[in-house]
């Protein structure tokens, strides 16, 4: 989306960073919501559209129960030809949903879910039950391949 960290050198008076949202190379304040500030520099979280947030987490067993619900990120091993066929067996919603749908698979958005789908020659309304093994490998293969390409 749109929210972005940034790190500041604290002896920086022009505060410059990266400019992943922003075009120019200062970071605008109006939307920093929040500010971590070290001895040298400081870690800024700036999202003008607050579709992100920042959790803290105090240890690992609450960081594994905060993530439970997620689906399998398209690189990992668990994102499978057997993993999508199964999770699609008479199942209902089309393909895009199940896509953008969390639960399934972790890190896909719209614009990323159209891609993959483009590029399979699947139709985003099709409704997931009724794909074929052949889409489900597709799916997974265009689905690492959009992602690599957008790193």
């Amino acid at each position: 989306m749109s929210g972005t960290i940034h790190i500041i050198n604290n002896n920086n008076k022009n505060s410059l960073t990266n400019t992943s949202f922003y075009s120019d190379p200062i970071l605008p304040k109006k939307h920093n919501h929040v500010e971590i500030i070290f001895q040298k520099f400081k870690i800024v979280y700036n999202d003008p559209r607050r579709f992100g947030f920042i959790q803290l987490i105090k240890n690992r067993a609450s960081l594994k129960k905060r993530l439970a619900h997620l689906g399998p990120e398209p690189f990992h091993s668990k994102f499978s030809q057997e993993y999508v066929v199964s999770f699609f067996k008479k199942k209902e919603k089309n393909i895009k949903n199940f896509l953008l749908d969390q639960n399934f698979v972790s890190g896909i958005g719209n614009i990323y879910a159209s891609e993959i789908l483009f590029l399979c020659k699947i139709n985003p309304n099709k409704k997931a039950g009724l794909l074929k093994k052949e889409d489900c490998k597709k799916i997974i293969i265009y689905s690492r391949r959009v992602l690599l390409n957008a790193i």
